[in-house]
């Protein structure tokens, strides 16, 4: 598959990518607030080989809900001068700008499966400030829930893209790849648009549903200072954001058939 980069690969993502993933997943994080939040003493080393933990997961064959791990690899002109997107072998060789995980779900819940399904923020860790975790992740978690009401879709938990190696058009690459598995199987995808991710996905065809809203100067006495929190993202669909809050938007993309 090329992308509009053509130096951007994307594949499946192999266990000695894992130090990679943790790597871009922090550094694409590291100003946003929420993230902050839940982390108020920093990211320790238990921090990130828990969230190695939790993103690295094997399939379980017949267990509803298969995860998918895939990155997007950079091969830049001064390392691969003569990379070819068509001919180079995928020997990892390249640079991982960028990773995501998506959640295959291929057939449709009952609605005893989807709403017995429980998040728990205990798997987190003891660095985590747990509360934060319950009520924004979970907040998420039970927003996506009652939308999606146990329909069959692609979902997209995590994009993290390398802030040193912005604009090479790597997170569109993952979308667009998970995006065309969705039209092949005929499936919608979904989505948590953060505050800057929303723009890019709404181009992308992705439609506003719902939001999250978190009251993070109310609750937590942190402002925004120039940071961005979503002030004009689903507006016409959600509502004003209130100043000091921070929204978060359930996004879905039909299948393009």
């Amino acid at each position: 598959m090329t992308f509009q980069n053509p130096r951007i690969r994307v594949r499946e993502a192999r266990p000695e990518d894992r130090d990679d993933v943790i790597r871009v997943f922090y550094a694409a994080f590291d100003d946003d607030v929420m993230h902050q939040l839940m982390h108020p003493n920093g990211i320790s080393e238990d921090d990130k080989q828990g969230f190695g933990d939790r993103t690295f997961v094997k399939a379980q064959p017949g267990k509803r809900g298969q995860p998918k791990l895939f990155v997007a690899e950079y091969f830049s002109p001064e390392t691969h001068p003569t990379f070819d997107p068509e001919t180079y072998p995928d020997d990892g060789s390249g640079e991982i700008v960028a990773f995501a995980k998506w959640t295959f779900h291929t057939e449709p819940r009952t609605d005893e499966e989807w709403q017995a399904e429980q998040f728990s923020a205990e798997h987190f860790g003891d660095g985590c400030d747990l509360a934060v975790v319950d009520a924004f992740i979970g907040g998420l978690n039970g927003k996506q829930k009652e939308s999606a009401k146990g329909e069959a879709a692609l979902f997209l938990g995590i994009l993290g893209c390398d802030p040193k190696r912005q604009r090479l058009g790597a997170g569109s690459a993952l979308v667009k790849f998970g995006a065309d598995i969705a039209d092949s199987l005929n499936l919608p995808c979904r989505l948590e648009a953060s505050p800057m991710g929303y723009s890019v996905y709404k181009r992308l065809g992705y439609e506003a549903l719902d939001a999250l809203d978190m009251k993070v100067t109310e609750t937590w006495g942190v402002k925004p200072e120039g940071r961005y929190w979503g002030a004009n993202n689903a507006v016409d669909v959600c509502g004003p954001v209130p100043e000091g809050v921070h929204r978060t938007v359930i996004m879905r993309r039909p299948p393009k058939v």
